[in-house]
């Protein structure tokens, strides 16, 4: 259990750090024995200073982040307010809208069910979802009546394409004309508080167009929603009791939720916004079509495998460790070794993300996209609402930075900066031991 331990004060900004001291082999702890990490913790005040900087410059209201190495937490941190208006203190333990960190448990789920034989890989999703059959690609479109023609796709949509973005499903807000055509039909890109299911809405995706022909390009989207609906198929049980049995309650992850219970909805983090003019403000709960409340609020019917996941850096890195244990923490096994290598390996080819590659859920650092300090295999991905994470292998590492912040003007420095402290951090220390 991580323990509050001390409060601070950070240039008229309240912040709050938390860690424990707790030594448990096998479990993912906090570790005040930076020596036997062979790190220095003044490296750490440099990651404190622009944690707390962030909130000065209005970058967040909010912010917490932890970093372990050997499965040992040296840095667990809360800054700031988890709702600045109410003068709410950020804590360790308080709940963030994840968005698209959903998308990586979602694929291990996945793979669970591939394990478990009741899914593989090249199965076209028409087997599990009928409305994928034959799938057609757009052609052109009408803006004026939203009409479209399309022309039959190359291929059958498979499960191994829903997990690497190559099905040639996107994204509304990444793709003006299928917004429209989304809009039209009522398909949500995001978690929503409307009383509709993923099966209601994954079936109707299937019968409307892809952006792009499967396999041609790394294509954003709904991929990963489409993977919720087919795990309720495949296993017979509601995506968010398949989470629960198969992944949260084997991993402790006691506070990771699509819908909060009531006595945790004081503990999710308030939506702020940076504006151009260096301001931050709270978000209305509504903005254009999309509901921030949608974890607290609304039918909390529509289970999002690609964006609905509440979480905390504490749950989120138990997940992690799982990962970089190679399936296995606390005793337990998730998933076998082989399965997540055959997840963090290049699943895309020749094709790319930026100057990456894509296994199943995770980006994967190349040589030519190292940046920040990262090593080549480092498994990455961030969401929406401004939270990122990676897991690195070569230093046997994980970190999660968490904030609560749409659209976030220097989300990208914001992660850089972050990043690059927390392996010199590490790397220092090494050097300074030699």
């Amino acid at each position: 259990m991580f323990k509050t331990i001390k409060y601070f004060s950070f240039i008229a900004v309240l912040w709050l750090t938390s860690a424990c001291s707790e030594q448990i082999t096998d479990k993912l702890v906090a570790s005040q024995n930076l020596k036997k990490l062979q790190i220095e913790e003044s490296n750490l005040d440099r990651i404190d200073s622009l944690l707390g900087s962030a909130l000065i410059n209005n970058w967040t209201a909010g912010v917490t982040a932890l970093v372990a190495k050997n499965g040992q937490v040296f840095y667990d941190k809360g800054f700031g307010f988890r709702d600045r208006e109410s003068k709410a203190l950020m804590r360790p333990t308080d709940i963030f809208r994840i968005a698209s960190m959903s998308k990586p448990i979602i694929s291990v789920a996945t793979m669970i069910l591939v394990e478990q034989g009741k899914l593989k890989l090249d199965d076209p999703v028409s087997k599990y979802i009928p409305e994928f059959k034959n799938p057609q690609v757009l052609a052109s479109f009408n803006a004026t009546d939203t009409t479209y023609t399309t022309v039959p796709a190359n291929k059958e949509i498979t499960i191994k394409h829903l997990l690497t973005h190559t099905s040639g499903i996107g994204y509304g807000f990444a793709d003006s004309t299928l917004k429209k055509i989304y809009d039209k039909h009522d398909i949500p890109d995001l978690a929503t508080v409307k009383n509709i299911t993923i099966e209601q809405s994954m079936k109707k995706l299937g019968t409307l167009p892809l952006g792009v022909q499967p396999d041609s390009k790394f294509y954003y989207g709904l991929s990963t929603d489409v993977l919720g609906y087919v795990i309720e198929v495949a296993s017979g049980k509601k995506l968010d009791f398949f989470l629960k049995e198969y992944l949260f309650n084997p991993l402790g992850m006691n506070s990771t939720y699509f819908f909060l219970p009531p006595e945790s909805t004081y503990r999710l983090a308030a939506m702020y916004s940076e504006t151009k003019e260096g301001r931050l403000i709270k978000t209305y709960p509504i903005s254009g079509k999309f509901n921030i409340n949608y974890p607290i609020r609304g039918a909390k019917t529509y289970l999002s495998g690609g964006s609905g996941l509440c979480s905390t850096v504490e749950d989120y890195a138990l997940f992690l460790q799982m990962i970089l244990n190679k399936g296995t923490y606390g005793g337990k096994r998730i998933l076998k070794a082989e399965t997540i290598e055959m997840m963090s390996q290049n699943q895309i080819g020749n094709l790319q993300v930026g100057k990456n590659k894509f296994g199943l859920g995770f980006e994967i650092a190349t040589e030519q996209g190292l940046a920040n300090g990262a090593k080549v295999g480092k498994l990455s991905w961030s969401g929406a609402f401004n939270t990122m994470f990676w897991i690195d292998p070569q230093r046997n590492a994980i970190a999660i930075l968490m904030t609560q912040v749409y659209p976030a003007i220097h989300k990208k420095e914001f992660y850089n900066k972050f990043e690059t402290l927390v392996n010199d951090a590490m790397d220092r220390g090494l050097k300074e031991k030699k």
